[in-house]
């Protein structure tokens, strides 16, 4: 009786639950089964749709991930993982319904490509099939959301306008509509930062180059390129100072240099630049700081004012902290490429000749310095460099910052490889239209390699690095030798664009050959 006692009790203060540890989930959730079966025919007008996942989902990531066409009312109920929908049916007409990449399960995994079921209420299915993909900076972008506007039935505002289809772009970068009825289809995709599901201005943005006709076969609607229509103003999150003749500008994102004005009224700015690996900090070289004076803030980016009402307070502190090396800014160089030595800080601007030194295991250069920034050196050899690896060292005592302390170490060493020019990509665009093509290959460096193709599209890029790059082309309609990503107010179609799908390796002295690239 007494044993009975024990264990019930010791029952009775189990937790009961899932085991704690163990790996985190990061596999990605799946589709199990769903209802009706992929392409019925003569569904009911009354059916309720059902999808089983592999496992809990977040729901509300799911439902927004959600897509319908025709776009209709759509009532969902959850039982653990199974998702059912209502939705209103109309004789004689196909349906599709999609869950996009956004739907996500409880740990924050993702769907690795759009799911897509299609059914009819009639006794046979529109047959249209459009392909594509979807780039950002050249590299494939997963859950970007794609419309697709049917033009002979679309009588609204294309981006602000529901469209006749709906889906998300995959791991891969690509999507596909499937089922569409025939005509004459509007392609666009978007990243929707905000989530309102419209493609605002300062979000990235993709127009096609034309619009695309659908029949009963495939057809591939060409790349997509995301680019911003309009670039938002940064938010300034803090500025502080650091001490007596330096301040700090702490922004929500990084931002581009080159389009910030800035004033602090009372004191005179000498320099900015971003920190090292973290261009949301910016700093700025002043004269020296009045203690404890207020000082007003001024700024604007790319011609419009940036919001900030908080003055800044004077620092009478001093500057005691030692500058550092960072590195190189590349350490894979092409003969002919300058050294950038990158520095935590702003650093005096002195001349650096005679730096290097040799020794048994270093080499001594000859060649030019210059300071295109306050906390970065540039040193251009007097001859191009012959392929393979160095060591320089120097003496740092020459190295000072604008408050006269020395680099941390008093040897400047460092590293780097240098590559023979020696492999190339030749191929052919094939655009299907006039105008000049521009073809570029970018490696993991971010060192971009560009030509012109001749008349009938084919290239030939020689005098590369080895390397991993990816290519992609545009033809230039306007003439101006940039990239035209068009517009969604009033809508201009953009540039054809086209990405060779996977990045080509190449080796030293490697030649690859017939490396067609779409260019719709």
């Amino acid at each position: 009786m007494l044993i009975s006692i024990l264990v019930a009790l010791l029952l009775g203060c189990a937790k009961v639950g899932p085991p704690t540890g163990g790996p985190v989930d990061k596999e990605p959730p799946r589709i199990l089964s769903h209802y009706p079966e992929s392409d019925a025919l003569e569904v009911a007008r009354n059916t309720k749709v059902e999808i089983v996942f592999s496992e809990p989902m977040n729901r509300e990531q799911t439902e927004a991930a959600l897509f319908s066409s025709p776009v209709g009312p759509l009532q969902l109920s959850w039982h653990g993982p199974r998702l059912r929908i209502a939705m209103p049916l109309a004789e004689e007409r196909t349906y599709v319904l999609t869950v996009g990449t956004g739907a996500r399960d409880l740990r924050g995994n993702a769907l690795t490509k759009s799911f897509t079921l299609a059914f009819a209420t009639g006794s046979q299915l529109d047959q249209g099939l459009v392909r594509g993909w979807v780039y950002q900076d050249h590299q494939p972008m997963a859950g970007a959301h794609v419309w697709a506007y049917d033009l002979g039935t679309f009588s609204g505002e294309v981006g602000l306008d529901e469209p006749s289809y709906q889906t998300q772009s995959g791991a891969d970068g690509g999507y596909e509509f499937v089922r569409l009825a025939p005509g004459h289809y509007r392609v666009l995709a978007f990243r929707d930062a905000n989530r309102n599901a419209l493609p605002d201005t300062d979000e990235w943005l993709a127009l096609p180059s034309s619009s695309v006709e659908v029949g009963e076969e495939e057809v591939m609607a060409g790349d997509l390129a995301l680019a911003r229509q309009q670039t938002p103003a940064p938010v300034l999150k803090r500025v502080q100072a650091i001490h007596a003749e330096r301040l700090m500008l702490l922004f929500a994102e990084a931002v581009d240099l080159q389009e910030l004005e800035l004033e602090v009224v009372g004191l005179t700015v000498e320099s900015l630049y971003a920190a090292p690996g973290a261009e949301e900090k910016i700093y700025v070289e002043t004269a020296a700081q009045e203690p404890d004076r207020r000082y007003a803030v001024q700024l604007a980016f790319a011609g419009a004012p940036v919001q900030w009402d908080a003055p800044v307070r004077g620092s009478a502190r001093s500057d005691r902290k030692l500058p550092s090396f960072v590195g190189l800014t590349r350490n894979r160089l092409a003969p002919s490429d300058a050294l950038d030595l990158l520095f935590s800080e702003a650093m005096q601007s002195v001349a650096l000749a005679g730096l290097w030194t040799a020794s048994d295991s270093t080499q001594a250069l000859a060649g030019d310095w210059l300071w295109p920034a306050p906390n970065r050196a540039r040193f251009e050899p007097a001859e191009p460099l012959a392929p393979g690896a160095y060591r320089l060292a120097g003496s740092a005592a020459q190295l000072v910052d604008r408050a006269d302390n020395s680099l941390a170490d008093s040897l400047l060493t460092l590293s780097f490889t240098v590559g023979a020019e020696t492999a190339a990509i030749r191929g052919q665009v094939q655009a299907g239209e006039e105008g000049r093509v521009r073809i570029a290959a970018i490696n993991e460096d971010g060192r971009t390699y560009a030509e012109w193709a001749d008349e009938e599209g084919r290239f030939d890029l020689n005098g590369l690095l080895a390397g991993t790059y990816s290519i992609w082309a545009f033809v230039d309609r306007d003439g101006d030798g940039e990239y035209s990503s068009g517009s969604l107010s009033p809508f201009r179609y953009s540039e054809p664009y086209g990405h060779y799908g996977e990045p080509i390796d190449l080796d030293a002295d490697q030649i690859v050959e017939e490396v067609d690239i779409p260019c719709r």
